[in-house]
């Protein structure tokens, strides 16, 4: 009786040991992504801020100049390098984990090459065809100088891809996401050095030549060589690792659990097969971007009056409505491998829990952003703009509120949908809204003649067919019935009433203080009040909180005002 005793008292000691042990892995797992999530951020931040005083040295015609150069950069990446992340993240993954080392060395070798070639044909396509496009497609030959400056990332950003994705195929996320953060540093302070020099350039060539415009379009030269050497920075960055790194991997090479050595031929169809579907459905999901421009200039009267409207929207509207969508990805991608783990286990109750978490934190974060931006928009944009057209961007700002909301929302879905392994229905779903949101957009331009007006409308529809269909994949996919009423009710409530804090403190207070100081203060007050309704009226629910990164910043607020 003492044996069996003694035999039970350790099997539960060691049961204790071991949960002890996960529980740690645990807070150790949400504590790494934590500080991912927070260096995403913090990178997407850095990408945002850079903008606004670009937009102030480039004024509104420079930054469609920006546009135009960065959407032909992101038609050929998106032919030559855009998949290679995830290509090589899966490919050496799935080989890592099999312990077939060399074979990852192979296919590392393969992808390098891969990804070479069409880098490199890439750049030479976009620097070549940098006129034809300028004055065939966007109607204005100013914009070939800052196209040919952007091209030769195409290949450096399509190396830097391949070599995240190779980090990350072997179990490490934190050179992406410093390399990441590295770049949009680099980025940031490269851009006022070049952007100023450039620029300057610009306007005594100008001058000579009776061409004013000339200084905005070399000031976003300047942009483009700093984005471009920004990238540079990052790929040397992860290039050093990755030669720091190589002692290592050539131990476990040794170690080689493999039967077979994979060849190259085999190794790169599989690459071609792999990079087909992503590729096709980056072409969906980012192609209206693209799209949008070229209908926009191609249908409204040529001229410097569509090129400035465009700039507008791009580099003002575009920025600035991005931004709740920029945080919703970051907090739900940080959920992906939760959702792929439970759908993996057939834990369907958790894998909906997840899916329920990542469209609740999308409604969460945009809502209160748009009605924000919908309110402040007369005083936020000259508060952080001074040059070019301020009326415009904040009418821009206020009537694309709603597709502030739903493109967050589609996000979300978006990151539901590539947890679940269901790259044919995102694919799909993004592809019949992108189809629809071009009849749309050309409806709107060339029957209605409603201008850039027209093409935010078209954008808020693209993303709420995309919602719709995104939701019924969900739906089907997760035998879901989610409860609405909490996901966005509450939500919508606690927005309703920051706006009308924020409304009528926006009105009474504005003759008393500067428009800076006055969106600062409604910003504070406002998410300090939305914070506190959505805890006090139980919008996220403290086991929710717990699995997000951040959110123990928000139980502590919680349990400080006992509203947890």
């Amino acid at each position: 009786m003492s044996s069996v005793s003694a035999i039970g008292t350790g099997k539960e000691a060691y049961m204790r040991g071991n949960t002890r042990e996960i529980r740690q892995n645990r807070r150790s797992g949400h504590r790494g992504n934590g500080f991912l999530t927070a260096l995403a951020m913090l990178a997407g931040a850095l990408a945002v801020y850079k903008r606004i005083p670009l937009t102030n040295r480039v004024g509104d015609n420079g930054n469609a100049y920006i546009g135009m150069a960065y959407d032909t950069y992101l038609f050929f990446f998106l032919l030559c390098g855009y998949a290679m992340q995830v290509v090589v993240t899966r490919m050496t993954s799935a080989r890592c984990v099999k312990g077939q080392y060399r074979n990852t060395r192979r296919v590392w070798r393969a992808a390098l090459l891969y990804t070479a070639v069409l880098g490199i044909a890439g750049s030479f396509a976009m620097l070549l065809s940098a006129g034809a496009l300028s004055e065939g497609l966007f109607q204005t030959r100013t914009a070939a100088v800052v196209i040919r400056c952007m091209a030769p990332a195409v290949f450096i950003t399509s190396l830097l891809g391949a070599l995240r994705g190779y980090f990350q195929g072997m179990g490490s996320m934190v050179p992406t996401a410093f390399s990441r953060l590295a770049e949009e540093l680099a980025g940031l302070l490269l851009m006022y050095v070049f952007v100023a020099g450039m620029g300057g350039y610009g306007k005594k060539i100008g001058a000579l030549l009776f061409r004013p415009e000339y200084e905005q379009a070399f000031g976003a030269a300047g942009a483009a060589l700093a984005f471009l050497l920004g990238s540079l920075l990052a790929l040397l960055l992860l290039a050093v690792l990755y030669f720091l790194f190589q002692g290592s991997f050539r131990k476990r090479e040794r170690k080689d659990m493999g039967k077979g050595t994979e060849g190259y031929r085999r190794i790169g169809r599989q690459i071609a097969a792999a990079a087909l579907p992503v590729i096709l459905a980056g072409f969906a999901m980012q192609g209206s971007y693209i799209l949008d421009q070229v209908l926009f200039l191609q249908i409204m009267p040529s001229g410097t009056a569509a090129v400035t409207e465009w700039g507008i929207y791009t580099g003002k509207y575009r920025i600035l409505s991005g931004i709740p969508a920029m945080l919703a990805t970051a907090v739900c991608t940080s959920l992906i491998p939760a959702l792929s783990v439970s759908r993996a286990g057939m834990n369907m109750g958790r894998a909906k829990e997840k899916a329920f978490l990542m469209i609740k934190l999308s409604l969460s974060v945009s809502l209160p952003c748009a009605v924000y931006f919908a309110i402040t928009a007369e005083h936020l944009i000259p508060a952080l703009f001074t040059a070019g057209d301020m009326e415009t961007a904040a009418g821009l700002l206020r009537i694309g509120s709603a597709a502030i909301v739903l493109q967050s929302v589609a996000c979300g879905i978006s990151c539901i949908l590539q947890g679940l392994e269901q790259e044919r229905q995102l694919f799909g779903s993004a592809a019949i809204s992108l189809i629809l949101h071009v009849v749309l957009l050309y409806f709107l331009l060339h029957g209605l003649g409603l201008g850039i007006e027209g093409v935010v409308y078209a954008v808020t529809a693209l993303y709420a067919i995309f919602v719709v269909i995104g939701l019924v994949c969900v739906c089907r996919t997760l035998s879901w019935k989610g409860d609405w009423g909490r996901m966005i009710g509450i939500p919508v409530l606690s927005s309703a009433v920051m706006g009308l804090v924020v409304y009528l403190m926006n009105r009474f207070l504005a003759a008393a203080m500067s428009v800076g100081a006055l969106c600062l203060l409604c910003f504070a007050a406002g998410l300090i009040l939305y914070v506190l309704l959505m805890l006090s009226l139980h919008g996220v629910t403290q086991r929710e909180l717990k699995s997000v990164p951040g959110g123990g910043v928000l139980i502590a607020v919680g349990k400080l005002f006992r509203f947890l």
